[in-house]
């Protein structure tokens, strides 16, 4: 049915209201379209940028660790090495009595 026809049919207000509520539609169906797709992308960016951060992480977690086992092998070390100290002063004392 095209446009004269229609307005004559039904009139001018009738006419006007199909043709907003096609336009609405249209727009509405349009507009959710493409904000469903642009959140799901989104979303996926997201949920990417969380895993890396994750992993990262997960690698500062182990480095952290093998940072630590090295201290305590150092703060180890030190203390034999003030213990050794401490027995060539004791032995140093002892034999100079």
């Amino acid at each position: 049915m095209d446009v004269q026809g229609l307005v004559s049919e039904l009139g001018v207000p009738i006419a006007t209201s199909l043709a907003m509520m096609w336009g609405c539609f249209y727009l509405i169906k349009y507009i959710t379209g493409n904000l469903t797709e642009m959140l799901l992308t989104r979303f996926d960016e997201l949920r990417l940028i969380i895993i890396k951060l994750i992993d990262k992480q997960k690698e500062m977690e182990i480095k952290l660790s093998e940072w630590s086992s090295n201290t305590d092998t150092l703060v180890k070390f030190f203390q034999e090495e003030k213990d050794k100290e401490k027995e060539r002063i004791l032995s140093r004392h002892k034999n100079k009595k």
